[in-house]
């Protein structure tokens, strides 16, 4: 890595995050997309940033991937961190722009519910707090961190976009 005017050498430090991305997807009536994982139950689609995707690339492929659905990105949501296992979750907000819907091997089902419908089908505290922040309509940006078993919040913070906060 090079820095500093040039001067070159190894940065002296070891990548340990991982990083995901994840999309609250509604399409024309309101309605919201879910997909029903083997491992985790109902949820919103998204999963993992892979090597040299950029988060958009991403956040198209996973959704395409869980449930068959083209999507248009409309806004950022927030970011939170499970501080155990070092993985950060980037939260978008996107419109239905296209596809049918189909199951894979991350979604034993897939479909499009109501919010109500979607906070009792949501089962696992993490994703329904993250499900709150995203139909919130909060203009500042979301950031927590929290600990998976059992699930606890160690910081929960709201910053604005920007400037925003002078």
């Amino acid at each position: 890595m090079c820095y500093n005017g040039g001067k070159c050498e190894v940065y002296p430090m070891s990548y340990n995050h991982k990083v995901s991305v994840a999309a609250l997807v509604t399409n024309e009536e309101g309605k919201i997309l879910l997909v029903n994982s083997p491992w985790r139950g109902w949820e919103y689609p998204g999963g993992l940033i892979e090597p040299g995707e950029t988060f958009e690339e991403a956040l198209h492929r996973e959704v395409r991937e869980e449930s068959g659905v083209e999507i248009e990105i409309a806004g950022f949501v927030g970011i939170c961190k499970n501080v155990g296992m070092d993985i950060v979750n980037i939260d978008f907000t996107a419109k239905y722009a296209g596809g049918d819907l189909k199951t894979s091997e991350e979604s034993t089902e897939v479909g499009w519910f109501t919010a109500e419908e979607a906070f009792q089908m949501i089962t696992f505290p993490l994703t329904k707090k993250r499900l709150a922040q995203m139909l919130s309509g909060d203009e500042n940006a979301r950031l927590f961190c929290f600990r998976r078993d059992p699930f606890t919040v160690v910081e929960d913070k709201e910053y604005p976009l920007g400037m925003g906060g002078k």
